[in-house]
This record gives C-alpha cells, structure tokens and sequence, in this order.
C-alpha cells in the first residue's frame, strides 16, 4: 500500500466512526432525556468524546501523510503517534466520568437514595449503541492492523470501550425495567466495572505511544528479526551500535557493520547497501536505515557467537575512520 494511499485509508475509517459517533449522541441524549434514564445521558457524554476523538484522529492523520520536508526530514509520522495518545487520554477522562457516576448512584442506593426507573427507549438506545460500536471496533481494528497504525488502533478501543460502556448500560436498565427493586443497583456497579476495563485500556495505548515519542527501542522480537538479517547479509563479519525506533508508521534502524579490513570503500559499501535494501525488503520501502562500515580487526576472546559486538565508549579516532552509507 502506498503512504497517502494507507493515510486515505484510515481517514476513511475514522470518518465512518465519526458520524456513527455524531448519530448516537444524539438519539443516546434523546432516549436517556425522554426514558428518564441518568445512565444513558452520561452514556450520550461518552460518544460524544468519541465524536471529539475522531476529529483529533482525523486531524492527526492529515498532517502525519504529509511527505518529508527541509524542515522535516523523517516526515510527519510522529504526529499519528502523539494522535494515539491523545486517544489514551480521552479514554482516561472518560474513564474516570463513568467511574464517577457509578460510585454516586452506587453510594446513594447504599444510603437508602431511590434510583428512578427508566423507560424502554432508554434499554433500544443502548441495545443499539452495543451493536454499531462492537461493529465499529472490528472494522476500525482490522483496518488499522492491515495498515499497522497505532492511532486506528487506538481509536478502534475507544469504540470498543463504548460498547462496553453502553453494555454495562443496558443490564442495568434491563434489571431496572424488568426487575425493580434492589436490581436497580446493578446500572451503577457495572459501571464502575467497565470503567476500570476502559483505565487498563488508556494505560496500555498512553504508555506505547509515549515509548515512541520519547524514541524508546523497538520490542525484542522486532529487534530479533533486524540482527537476523543483518548477520546473514554477506559480508558482514560482525555488527555493533545497533539503534532502533518508531517513527509513526515506520521504523529507523541504525548499525555498524564491521568488514574484511581488506576490503576497499567501494567493495564496503556495496555491503552496507545489501544491509540496507534487505531491512526494507523486510520492514518496508520508507525504513529509515543508516549504515556504516569500518574494517572488522578480532578482539581478544574472538567474535561472539551471534556476530554481535558488545558496545563500547566511542573511540573519537576510530569513529573518524567509520565508512558511512547515508540513507536515500
């Protein structure tokens, strides 16, 4: 898939979230107003951010597909990631409202408060928002895995948190219509269950994404699949200063392979350029790989195992000397 084509691709699926986000806030304020149902107002609040949160999505996408710059020279990418967490933290605020509004209405039962019952419209509200945002949550989740985006991703739990949201909603009002009494209690405790799934959920999408912005590492098993190929190139004797990062869609990569010391500049870099391609044969056509190549000389106890070379302080003279293939 090409750049634009891949950030087209997921502006169109924001974009059907958001106006399935537009439609239930309204007809959700409608039903919890007029089927006296408290529970399905703060509801209505919670696609309301998710309405929000696609505009911020959107907005994200339509910057981070912007090409590579003088002014931005690895492009725009960080922009879906600081959009990825902005999603995190909507889902902690919304978090934190349902949290809120369950432990009140729960408190008020305890102290002997009546909880109103609410009328049928309130239960097809509900029963409509599980339905269309579990449905959003696969759409947006396989789209944004065909795509490898985290903000889709991210964006796609946020559905999936409404749903949950609207779930928790629904046996509530479901025992309060139906069964009355002490079963009214149930709206406002299953509340506080789901927003402690959705706080699990804003944690793990805040915490990735603030990885990538602070230029964390790449996983292990990524890694893993970079030092395979770089110690089958031919070539490379051994390799050491291996750097990685995220950069929105992409990744940067940058290594120091270590060569037959017999080799002329030409001869290293015509290996340093195999160690390139095959990291975007790999990874795709827009890594960012920097490579550079120095004459490999055994240090005592010989070369690792795995062709590794543990780091070491940099030695300003031998730096000096270090051939470098700059990326495309």
């Amino acid at each position: 898939m090409e750049y634009e084509e891949r950030f087209d691709k997921a502006i169109q699926v924001t974009g059907v979230g958001l106006f399935v986000n537009l439609g239930l806030t309204v007809f959700k304020l409608f039903a919890g107003i007029v089927g006296n149902s408290a529970a399905m107002v703060a509801d209505s609040i919670h696609s309301l951010s998710d309405f929000l949160t696609d505009i911020v999505v959107i907005f994200g996408f339509q910057i981070a597909k912007k090409p590579v710059d003088e002014s931005h020279n690895y492009g725009h990418g960080k922009i879906e990631t600081l959009s990825a967490s902005l999603v995190g933290i909507m889902l902690f605020v919304v978090a934190g409202q349902i949290l809120l509004f369950g432990l009140r209405k729960t408190l008020l039962f305890a102290e002997g408060g009546n909880l109103e019952q609410p009328s049928l419209i309130a239960l097809y509200a509900a029963l409509l928002s599980v339905i269309s945002k579990e449905f959003m949550y696969h759409y947006t989740i396989r789209q944004a895995r065909n795509i490898n985006s985290m903000a889709l991703t991210a964006n796609a739990w946020h559905h999936r948190s409404d749903a949950f949201s609207s779930l928790g909603t629904m046996t509530g009002l479901g025992a309060a219509i139906f069964l009355g009494g002490k079963w009214v209690v149930l709206d406002p405790l299953m509340a506080v269950l789901l927003s402690i799934i959705i706080f699990k959920v804003a944690l793990k999408i805040f915490h990735n994404s603030i990885n990538e912005l602070i230029e964390a590492s790449l996983d292990n098993e990524t890694e893993g699949k970079i030092r395979q190929i770089i110690r089958k190139t031919e070539g490379v004797k051994a390799f050491s200063n291996l750097k990685t990062r995220r950069i929105g869609n992409n990744i940067a990569v940058d290594v120091c392979i270590k060569v037959d010391n017999a080799l002329d500049i030409g001869e290293a870099n015509r290996i340093s350029i195999h160690v390139e391609h095959s990291l975007k044969k790999t990874f795709g056509p827009y890594t960012y790989v920097l490579v550079k190549a120095e004459p490999y000389v055994r240090e005592p106890g010989g070369k690792p195992e795995d062709g590794e070379i543990p780091e070491h302080p940099v030695n300003p003279e031998k730096h000096e000397t270090c051939l470098r293939k700059q990326p495309d």
